[in-house]
C-alpha cells in the first residue's frame, strides 16, 4: 500500500492520444481489466480512472488509479492508502 492524495480539477485533462478514456489507458498499461476500487479496505466497483499524487513524496508525477465514486470524492488534501501496483504514471 502507498499513501496518495486526489488531484482535484483534473476532469478536463485530455486522455492520451489513442485512448477513449482514462479507464482504457489504465487497462492498456496494466494489461488487465478495471475492477475493484484500489483504496484500502474498499470493495466497491471502480468507476473512474482517478488522478492522484503520492503523498509526502518528492515524486511530482500524476498517476491514474481505479477508484469508486466515493473514494474519488475524498477531499483534495485527504491522504489515503491504495494498492501501489495499481498506479500508472501519466506524465513520465
Amino acid at each position: 500500500m502507498i499513501k496518495v492524495k486526489n488531484l482535484n480539477g483534473t476532469t478536463d485533462n485530455a486522455v492520451p492520444k489513442g485512448y477513449s478514456s482514462w479507464e482504457k489507458f489504465w487497462e492498456s498499461k496494466k494489461g488487465r481489466d478495471f475492477d475493484t476500487c484500489s483504496c484500502k479496505d474498499c470493495t466497491n466497483k471502480a468507476k473512474v480512472g482517478a488522478h492522484v499524487k503520492k503523498a509526502n513524496s518528492t515524486d511530482n508525477k500524476w498517476y491514474i488509479i481505479p477508484l469508486c465514486i466515493s473514494c474519488n470524492n475524498k477531499p483534495k488534501n485527504e491522504v489515503f492508502e491504495v494498492r501501489e501496483y495499481d498506479l500508472v504514471a501519466v506524465n513520465d
